[in-house]
């Protein structure tokens, strides 16, 4: 069977058409998956500067899938799930394609939405996922290709993974899912060539990576407590590195020599680091309230009743995550289920980023060639540009490492809008791109020993979605506007 799987895999290499295109952006973070854009230039932009054309698109957080004349986005709009797709030079609707919106179920989260996961192209085909249909293939005019209809995954916090398409090869992360497996799939029919067991995984985000080292093409997920690398021909697990954060959202990201995966989640986090990042967008906390949680439960609880209701929390991750705290679904908190929270975290595994050598096998842990553990992300995938790790953790602190050494060149310096930041940073023409959930966009220096903000531009929109930058335009989605800025096109 492995060896149907790798002549497979041979053959779609063969028949199918080069990946990367000049002027696409195929998937998540780009067509080569990172998250850099290259021989280009970053134009100007702002609400009210460089703007080719906006337009109005359906409820998401999916970051935009650029192939040939179209923009394809996933959204949600009137109890559907809704493929769109933008004409690249004037921002009208080409087509639309709905899909039923199956089983709904509440999120535990105000963030999460139906329409997380990125499409992907091939630039023959777009293909989408929405987690209360399935998996939908379309082609470039939106005729309907072929379906996979998918059990609802379950997950409380929305899909936040999207897939990963490659040599004729789709691949869908399902941990935690019904089938707690990887599918990889034919594009072109959706049929399934072969699945990874991964029932020993919880839940988890991130998007798988291809990893196109020196020595041999892999395949790398993060998933809970490990990371792990698999032979895309067959499946068949090459690495694993041991003791990775419980509950990952990022997605790695590698050169020819080395690969790199950073996460960090409120489960592997203990003492200071667990309360300041459920309350550190607005509260400065301090070391008594680290030593005795009860004297933030006491500022809190602002009428002094016993109790913490939502009103009573400042904007931060608790709050988002209200109802999870709230255990027995009363509307507010107790000091109990406040302290509960906080003695849960220190889940088996630790928040850390790890550089693994090309050329492991099994454990890989004796390739690790450096970790680091401060100023971790927990959903922006972190940026290799020119040499240097970007890393941007919730509250807006920014950390710069040496790709090599894993030293730091600044760490955990601050930006001015201490929101989430959910959006991958990219890297183009010396500058790093980066935004706050709340819409303030930075350009910085990618070269620079201090963190140096050249432009700081507020949208006052939510954003979510990692923005494509193709030749001398970069298309940046809001939750419900895509905006194309640039000189206009001939």
């Amino acid at each position: 069977m492995h060896l149907q799987h790798a002549l497979f895999f041979t053959s779609v290499c063969l028949a199918s058409p080069l990946a990367a295109q000049d002027g696409d952006w195929l998937q998540f973070r780009g067509t080569n998956g990172s998250s850099v854009a290259s021989e280009t230039s970053l134009p100007a932009f702002g609400p009210e500067e460089g703007t080719r054309w906006s337009t109005d698109v359906p409820a998401g957080h999916s970051s935009p899938c650029v192939v040939g004349g179209r923009i394809v986005l996933t959204g949600f709009a009137d109890g559907k799930n809704v493929l769109v797709a933008i004409d690249r030079a004037t921002g009208e609707t080409a087509w639309t394609k709905e899909f039923a919106a199956g089983e709904q179920r509440p999120y535990f989260h105000p963030d999460a939405v139906p329409a997380l996961s990125s499409p992907v192209s091939d630039g023959e085909r777009v293909v989408a996922y929405f987690e209360t249909y399935g998996i939908v293939a379309t082609d470039l005019d939106g005729k309907l290709l072929w379906e996979k209809r998918l059990a609802h995954p379950g997950y409380v916090f929305g899909v936040g993974g999207s897939m990963l398409l490659f040599d004729g090869l789709l691949v869908l992360g399902r941990d935690g899912a019904p089938e707690a497996a990887t599918l990889v799939m034919d594009v072109t029919d959706g049929s399934e060539v072969y699945r990874i067991d991964r029932i020993a995984f919880g839940e988890s985000h991130g998007t798988p990576y291809l990893w196109r080292n020196a020595d041999r093409d892999e395949f790398v997920i993060g998933g809970s407590n490990k990371v792990c690398s698999y032979d895309p021909g067959t499946g068949e697990l090459l690495w694993f590195v041991d003791g990775t954060t419980s509950f990952p959202c990022t997605t790695p990201i590698g050169d020819e020599d080395t690969l790199y995966f950073a996460a960090w989640s409120t489960s592997n986090a203990e003492g200071r680091s667990f309360w300041e990042g459920a309350f550190a967008r607005s509260l400065e906390i301090t070391d008594a309230e680290v030593d005795d949680p009860a004297l933030l439960f006491q500022r809190l609880d602002q009428n002094a009743d016993g109790s913490v209701v939502p009103d009573e929390v400042p904007e931060c991750r608790a709050k988002d995550a209200f109802g999870f705290l709230d255990r027995d679904q009363s509307g507010s908190w107790t000091l109990e289920e406040l302290l509960t929270a906080s003695e849960n975290a220190g889940a088996t595994g630790q928040n850390v980023m790890v550089a693994v050598a090309r050329g492991a096998a099994g454990d890989a842990s004796s390739k690790v060639r450096w970790t680091w553990t401060r100023g971790l992300p927990y959903v922006a995938s972190p940026l290799l540009y020119g040499g240097r790790i970007w890393l941007f953790k919730s509250g807006g602190l920014a950390t710069c490492l040496d790709a090599k050494t894993g030293k730091a060149i600044f760490d955990r310096e601050r930006l001015s809008d201490r929101s989430e930041y959910y959006m991958s940073p990219v890297g183009v023409a010396g500058k790093v791109v980066v935004a706050s959930a709340e819409g303030t966009v930075y350009v910085l220096d990618a070269k620079a020993d201090d963190l140096v903000v050249e432009r700081e531009v507020p949208f006052g929109a939510d954003m979510f979605a990692t923005p494509a930058i193709v030749g001398d335009t970069m298309y940046l989605r809001s939750a419900t506007k895509l905006w194309a800025f640039g000189a206009p096109e001939e």
